[in-house]
């Protein structure tokens, strides 16, 4: 109370920032990152403490804690589940196969749901793209 009491008595100095070094996340927002990370196949989240991490699924848009979604995802990089890929202040995470089957338990999906990054393409657009006409 004695250190409450010190920053209310000074209002020209800010409060100290929040503790960064928690690793309890809320079974929310864990639940949204770990769907994200199986419906996109990938994730993208800038080195930045302070910030929050924003992702978009069916139309409902969600946020975390930047260091929540490390934490998560820093645990299933140290059980070989996602490839991990810093560049440019941001890091990249890739699910494998093993974090597929890791994810599909945890979320409780059949076999027959797949990630976007490993669903097969169209052969149509390929085929369209090669009956495009040599640039002059």
């Amino acid at each position: 109370t004695v250190s409450v009491l010190y920053w209310c008595s000074h209002p020209l100095q800010t409060p100290p920032l929040p503790n960064m070094t928690v690793r309890i996340v809320p079974k929310k927002t864990r639940d949204d990152v770990y769907r994200f990370l199986f419906t996109e196949g990938v994730i993208c989240c800038k080195k930045d403490r302070l910030t929050k991490w924003e992702g978009r699924l069916d139309g409902r848009k969600f946020s975390a804690p930047v260091h929540h979604v490390w934490v998560l995802l820093r645990s299933m990089k140290s059980r070989n589940l996602v490839k991990e890929q810093f560049a440019w202040r941001h890091f990249y995470w890739f699910l494998n196969d093993e974090g597929v089957e890791y994810l599909r338990k945890q979320l409780s999906l059949p076999d027959t749901v797949v990630p976007n990054s490993q669903k097969s393409t169209k052969e149509g657009a390929e085929r369209e793209f090669e009956k495009r006409p040599p640039r002059p």
